[in-house]
């Protein structure tokens, strides 16, 4: 019964935290050119993604799951394959993300808010990994054999990710971080990957938590390493550049300008 309830009333404040962050961005930052990039509105619309996560999450059955179920279990964590195919997937999203991610980033000289990007970053990845989450779950409702429950759950996953990144996130939250180069890089050798081997480790063990655990890891570092503002921060910031994408609707293009700036990184 407490179970329920804490679930009851964790929907409920969800729901109304959405609502209100519609409300706010819809009275103060509807009519925002795509052109002006601002934290405060950035943190308001990344607020009613994590709103939406949050509430797939609860309403596909997959935060019961998680609080249900055990971080590990004895039996995994005294076999050598789970310690060591566990211990690889932080190794690369570590590689991926804490090293090559940071170093082809550009971040145009903003600050870091390092208390703020672990807390959006720590919000992010559990938002996504829990809405990823929900896609393996959810297909995991079939009686179908794991083979293809990864490969759905694979597919699923990368067509949400690749239309919602590029169409949304690289546009309306992410300040210009990236180079038509850099987009390519990482998609093939951090993203793409992560969501492969991660899930690999999630098909075979059905770690849920430690699943989440790998996107906080890495949307932590990619909070960090791109100079996330603080929702408070002033001043200008480089908007992302966009190009038409499918039906003409903009999507993230990369920065297309002199990247030969001091003190940044690509």
């Amino acid at each position: 019964m407490s179970f329920i309830i804490f679930i009851a009333c964790y929907f409920t404040c969800i729901v109304i935290f959405g609502i209100v962050m519609i409300v706010v961005y819809i009275t103060k930052y509807k009519d925002l050119p795509i052109e002006i990039w601002k934290p405060d509105a950035a943190w308001t619309r990344a607020s009613i993604y994590f709103s939406f996560c949050n509430i797939i999450i609860i309403l596909s059955g997959t935060a019961e799951r998680i609080l249900n179920q055990p971080l590990f279990t004895l039996i995994q964590i005294t076999n050598p394959y789970w310690v060591v195919y566990c211990c690889f997937c932080f190794i690369y999203v570590f590689f991926a993300y804490w090293i090559l991610w940071s170093r082809m980033t550009l971040t145009f000289n903003r600050k870091y808010y390092i208390g703020s990007e672990i807390i959006f970053g720590l919000i992010w990845g559990f938002s996504t990994g829990g809405l990823l989450l929900s896609f393996y779950h959810l297909w995991g409702l079939i009686n179908i054999p794991s083979l293809v429950h990864y490969l759905l759950t694979f597919a699923s996953m990368g067509i949400w990710q690749y239309f919602f990144q590029d169409y949304f996130w690289d546009i309306y939250v992410s300040p210009e971080h990236d180079t038509p180069k850099s987009i390519i890089i990482k998609t093939l050798v951090c993203h793409i990957p992560n969501v492969a081997i991660t899930l690999g480790f999630l098909t075979l063990w059905n770690n849920y938590a430690i699943f989440i655990a790998f996107y906080i890891f890495a949307l932590i570092a990619s909070t960090i390493f791109q100079k996330f503002p603080a929702p408070w921060a002033k001043g200008i910031f480089h908007a992302p550049m966009i190009k038409p994408g499918i039906g003409g609707l903009p999507h993230g293009s990369g920065y297309l300008g002199d990247i030969a700036q001091p003190k940044e990184k690509i």
